[in-house]
């Protein structure tokens, strides 16, 4: 691995002899082949239907994305939600802090698509093995395996994923695109040096990142290396602080691309991330009143991939444009190895895994003819995952659970999917002037999963063939249209009106999950015979440019959904078990959201020269939800998964002659509570559901005021950085924090807030 000690402590030295000025935009190339503003384009290339975002490379250093979470601190109604080690409801104490995934218009987790060049994540670990029912709805292990220094953009799809995106999924994608040398190079140019250095006071983190591309159109490569070291996040409580941890990663991608023949163009990436974590924290009891055990936790998790993708320009045959076929594989593996120290059951360590590997085909034929844009596509999964685990604690009641407490979390198990889709943009004219089209497609999915290796998941009175009956294959195949109508209003403004049906099917976790728990009374079971989420979505919006100077992206949608997987509560004898109680995955839920977004920048300079350099941009979003289960007497009750009203305001200067630019953006987030309900304890014994009493904690609305800025010091060497949360000020993220309760201790909810006053400064060079 390359030593980036001696490349840490001369960027550190750089770094403190620089003063504090703020980052808005990275440097352009001479030629402006890279461009630093994210824009929503409506030319022809690009125009298709639904709300689709562009996080570009200048992006992420322009808004001080760091990490997983802060790239999307702007987007109106996309965000990361994430939990502290050792402490929240529903947590157990060997379960890992960070970040669980991404939320898109109220949909979070596992139903939000998240993928590196096509290659989908492991899905986030859902922790009910350890906290019985208190953990329902939350996750041990979440989806970060990503270094945002690695990647050229990240491509969002807001709502349900379109028929062309083989990663399907309920609440959208997020898309990250690795860095490849063409990006870099052009004619002219033949090669690159980019390093970057960073320091973030939120974490106290120091980033060394290093890009390297040569050659030419014929053969060209490229090497990419990051660095990142930091500690515990820091907290605003004002009477406790974050617990201690400190953190390092390492990331490197190297990858080559060669024009084989006139015909063949062939691209090769090496990808590997892991990082290390040492934290030292308490776990609390499920209301957050007093403190159950005191926990060190050693984690590390690491991800390879390498993708090896052809794009073929056939000279010879009329009926193909372009045939992009991809082979990709993936390992993935995580450990967590838990030092508890129980006030009651006194000290013990706990050992949990979660191991993937798969392998990953995408074709996809794209054809124009006359006034027809024709795509089409097959894609093939197969994957294979397994969660080791070990305790050595013992069993409160050895006669109930002669095994222990504590379980394997999920059976190991074996997946494929395959697909495949069609689509054709037709277009036709209007006057001679307007156009409108016509976007019809469908795709079609089929997957099977099957638990494997049952006997490790065997204990005393539940062997491998007891097992079997109640896990077993699980098979579904569906059909999922689109049909969209666009209009040009002008030929860079379009509006759209669109239909799209969705599906979710069921993963290992909710299938093969926890066959015993944490508990003397408590069975909780995954079900082998869970149906397809699924969703019919609409969606109306416009983008492009209405006019010379702004860029408008909006939206308005209404999404409906059956067949939500949640646990619902039984009392009966369960095989090997006995008569006990038995919480077991079930298609239990249906739901709808409803909502608007509106995304918007306006260049004041292209409208009078006297204000060239000014801009502006305004983006907000609002939706609303709600869930109902099928048990007697329950009724739709708000969903802890949609984030309240979201805005961002920003105002920035560049000087046209790119020497130095500064910016101000502020983001304002309504307050809200979430509902509870008794969902989750309810007998199902024939009595209508009773209104829950507990009362969740209100996560006050906030404002948050950034500044930003960057000096070009030369043509190859820039400054950057910014102060963020300007004014200090005090508050909780809520889609991270839904679930804390209003009678907790102050101590407690303090640990959650989120960082206070913090800044970042940065160091660009790139010849």
């Amino acid at each position: 691995m390359f030593n980036f000690t001696n490349l840490k402590k001369t960027s550190t030295l750089a770094l403190g002899l620089t003063f504090a000025v703020p980052s808005i935009a990275a440097e352009k190339h001479d030629d402006d082949k890279i461009n630093d503003t994210m824009t929503v384009t409506a030319h022809e290339a690009f125009k298709k239907p639904g709300t689709n975002t562009e996080i570009s490379e200048q992006d992420i250093r322009r808004d001080g994305g760091t990490n997983f979470g802060t790239i999307m601190r702007y987007q109106p109604l996309i965000s990361a939600s994430g939990t502290i080690s050792g402490s929240g409801s529903g947590k157990s104490s060997w379960d890992r802090g960070g970040f669980t995934g991404y939320n898109i218009r109220g949909l979070d987790a596992n139903r939000v698509s998240i993928d590196i060049d096509g290659m989908p994540l492991p899905i986030a670990q859902g922790r009910v093995n350890s906290v019985g029912r208190a953990g329902f709805g939350s996750y041990g292990i979440g989806r970060d395996y990503i270094d945002t220094y690695m990647y050229n953009k990240v491509d969002i799809q807001s709502g349900a994923t379109s028929v062309g995106n083989p990663n399907n999924a309920l609440g959208g994608s997020v898309s990250f695109q690795t860095k490849t040398a063409s990006y870099y190079l052009y004619p002219g140019k033949t090669s690159y040096f980019g390093f970057q250095n960073n320091y973030d006071s939120a974490d106290h983190s120091y980033h060394q990142g290093l890009t390297m591309a040569g050659g030419d159109d014929y053969l060209n490569g490229i090497l990419v290396l990051s660095r990142r070291d930091g500690q515990q996040t820091r907290n605003h409580g004002d009477s406790i602080s974050s617990y201690p941890e400190n953190w390092h990663s390492n990331s490197i991608l190297a990858g080559f691309g060669w024009q084989m023949t006139d015909e063949h163009l062939l691209n090769t990436t090496i990808d590997f991330n892991s990082k290390t974590k040492n934290s030292h924290y308490d776990t609390w009891d499920r209301y957050g009143k007093k403190i159950e055990s005191f926990d060190h936790q050693r984690s590390k998790n690491n991800r390879f991939n390498l993708s090896i993708k052809d794009q073929w320009r056939p000279t010879d045959l009329s009926w193909i444009d372009i045939l992009t076929t991809q082979l990709s594989y993936q390992r993935t593996n995580v450990y967590d190895d838990t030092d508890l120290r129980h006030k009651t059951k006194g000290n013990f360590n706990t050992q949990t895994n979660y191991n993937t590997k798969t392998y990953n085909f995408i074709t996809t034929l794209l054809k124009s003819y006359e006034n027809q844009k024709i795509s089409a596509g097959l894609n093939a999964k197969w994957g294979e995952d397994e969660s080791p685990f070990y305790t050595s604690a013992k069993s409160e009641n050895s006669k109930i659970f002669p095994d222990g407490d504590y379980t394997k979390p999920q059976a190991d198990s074996r997946s494929y999917q395959i697909g495949g889709f069609v689509e054709d943009r037709i277009s036709f004219n209007y006057n001679e002037t307007n156009n409108y089209y016509l976007v019809p497609g469908v795709r079609a999915i089929y997957q099977n999963t099957k638990p494997r290796n049952l006997d490790n998941m065997s204990v005393t009175g539940i062997n491998s063939s007891n097992l079997s009956k109640q896990y077993s294959d699980n098979s579904d195949f569906q059909i999922l249209p689109s049909l969209a109508l666009m209009y040009d209003i002008n030929p860079d403004f379009t509006a759209y009106l669109q239909y799209k049906r969705s599906a979710q099917m069921p993963n290992q976790n909710q299938l093969y999950g926890s066959y015993l728990a944490h508990s003397k009374m408590y069975v909780l079971v995954g079900d082998s015979n869970l149906k397809t989420e699924t969703s019919n979505n609409f969606e109306l919006g416009l983008k492009g440019h209405p006019v010379s100077g702004i860029t408008l992206s909006s939206a308005v949608f209404y999404n409906r959904y059956k067949n939500f997987i949640a646990y619902t509560r039984y009392k009966k004898d369960f095989v090997g078990t006995g008569n006990r109680i038995v919480y077991q995955a079930e298609n239990r839920d249906k739901a709808y959201i409803y909502g608007a977004e509106l995304s918007s920048e306006f260049n004041f300079g292209t409208w009078s020269n006297a204000v060239n350099g000014l801009s502006a941009r305004f983006a907000i979003g609002y939706n609303q939800g709600k869930s109902k289960s099928n048990y007697l007497g329950d009724k739709n009750v708000e969903m802890d998964s949609i984030a309240p009203l979201k805005s961002v305001i920003g105002l920035a200067w560049d000087d046209p002659n790119k020497f130095y630019g500064v910016a101000i953006t502020t983001t304002l987030q309504k307050g809200k509570k979430a509902e509870s309900t008794n969902r989750e304890s309810y007998g199902n014994d024939g009595k209508p559901i009773t209104d829950s009493i507990d009362e969740y904690f209100r996560v006050p609305g906030h404002g948050i005021i950034d500044l930003t800025g960057y000096v070009n010091i030369s043509k190859n060497v820039k400054l950057s950085g910014g102060i963020y949360n300007l004014t200090n000020q005090k508050y909780w993220d809520y889609l991270s924090n839904n679930k804390l309760y209003s009678t907790s201790d102050h101590k407690y909810l303090d640990m959650f807030t989120a960082p206070g006053r913090t800044f970042q400064l940065g160091l660009d060079i790139d010849f």
